[in-house]
């Protein structure tokens, strides 16, 4: 279930990117003018996609990991080393939620909005993609490390 709405929130922003993008083509061929709000709408849903898709990574187990090594190991020492790197990668995601939080709080206490394309919210709004995208990355992770995972990691590129 949490599944299909990672997935399903990753195919709607996707959908918005496409949709914005060609939204700019057009009015530029069309009509000969451009918008600055679609560069930077582009701009910040591109972001967010990279961190809906890390999220899908890390659930299917398809994150960057040295296989050379891993595929030698035998079925214990591996479960070892791949509950350590998931260890170590849930302390760095709590990390960057933890300064994620702060950031996007520094960035509402100042005001910051967006310089040149006026876009009609606030940045401490597209900036809130850090640590909610930390925060589900740090679920995904527990969850792994709790032996909620699949049997088998996702199958490399190479295979």
């Amino acid at each position: 279930m949490l599944a299909r709405i990672e997935d399903g929130i990753a195919g709607l922003v996707l959908a918005a990117v496409l949709g914005v993008v060609v939204y700019e083509l057009t009015v530029r061929a069309i009509f000969g003018s451009s918008n600055l709000w679609t560069d930077e709408l582009s701009r910040v849903l591109l972001i967010a996609m990279t961190y809906l898709s890390a999220i899908g990574l890390t659930r299917d187990g398809a994150n960057v990991r040295v296989e050379l090594f891993i595929d030698r190991m035998g079925s214990a020492p591996r479960k070892i080393v791949e509950w350590i790197c998931d260890l170590l990668c849930l302390c760095f995601a709590i990390t960057a939620t933890v300064l994620g939080v702060r950031y996007v709080q520094e960035s509402a206490l100042f005001g910051i909005s967006f310089a040149h394309s006026n876009l009609p919210f606030p940045l401490w709004a597209a900036q809130s993609v850090i640590p909610i995208g930390f925060a589900a990355i740090s679920l995904r992770l527990s969850l792994r490390l709790l032996g909620l995972r699949p049997d088998k990691p996702v199958a490399s590129a190479e295979a």
